[in-house]
């Protein structure tokens, strides 16, 4: 009987997979990506600030295509509550930017509809809607402090706030000179409050400022708002789906939800709010 030697097997299956591979490292695929299907996509927030409060609307566009999402203008565009109604005006012609008027500011406890009507229709819609609630947490933030770490060269603002015993959700922001810091789903954050319900937060550490963000004389505020459940889920899937996926070659994730009717992408929030500012002093 004849010994087969086993380095003889292992070589001639290493060389089989070889040929695999680098046949099909020449084969080319082509994917046909459907960019036909256009949808009205909406962001859009209202505060218990008094100011105007704004509402971009867009469509979907091409995953390869490199610039802003088209913008949509000349729409009709109103908020409800109750019986009120207030108009949103376009800011610049062909902006797809809303704004409310000047005196205008959210209440708690107020349930507020989004009515949208396009001059042009999107997705074979010109009407859109979504309704949203301000939610009626009482909170209130007792001061920020300022924190260097050497390690990584940044700064954390750690927050002093008193949470009620009720299950509550929130938006983190952060301004320097008036000016927004958080201006992206990545440096913003959004948390719930299973770790300090009904407790002071005592110096949680909600935000992180690079140290080239902070000067002395620099005005660093804090801006802690409460939101919804439902903007609390849509927050961290769209987090998640602009962030890099972990583990690298993790499936598709699934769509972001959105409260945008008539199949329309995006969100439409009321949040009440509440702000704590520190002036630098001394840095490091």
């Amino acid at each position: 009987m004849k010994r087969i030697h086993l380095y003889k097997i292992i070589s001639a299956g290493l060389l089989y997979l070889v040929f695999i591979f680098a046949s099909s490292c020449t084969e080319i695929i082509e994917l046909e990506l459907d960019s036909s299907d256009i949808r009205l996509v909406v962001d859009g927030v209202i505060t218990t600030d008094t100011t105007s409060h704004f509402v971009r609307i867009t469509t979907s566009s091409s995953y390869f295509l490199n610039e802003e999402p088209p913008a949509v203008s000349g729409a009709l565009v109103q908020i409800q509550s109750g019986e009120q109604s207030v108009t949103l005006t376009e800011t610049n012609p062909e902006s797809g930017i809303y704004a409310t008027p000047s005196d205008f500011y959210g209440v708690k406890g107020i349930q507020y509809t989004l009515s949208i009507n396009l001059a042009k229709p999107v997705g074979e819609n010109t009407d859109y809607e979504a309704v949203t609630s301000m939610p009626t947490t009482e909170f209130s933030i007792d001061s920020i402090v300022l924190e260097y770490q050497e390690v990584w060269d940044f700064y954390l603002i750690n927050l002093f706030a008193k949470d009620p015993p009720t299950t509550d959700f929130y938006k983190i922001d952060a301004l320097r000179n008036g000016e927004i810091i958080t201006d992206t789903a990545y440096r913003s954050s959004v948390t719930d409050d299973r770790f300090f319900n009904g407790n002071n937060t005592n110096g949680l550490s909600v935000m992180f400022l690079r140290a080239d963000e902070v000067n002395p004389g620099d005005t660093i505020t804090l801006v802690l708002s409460s939101i919804t459940k439902e903007y609390y889920e849509f927050f961290l899937e769209l987090q998640a789906e602009s962030g890099s996926s972990n583990p690298l070659f993790s499936g598709p994730p699934a769509n972001i939800s959105s409260n945008i009717q008539q199949g329309g992408l995006g969100f439409f929030s009321a949040q009440s709010s509440v702000k704590e500012s520190l002036v630098v002093k001394d840095l490091k």
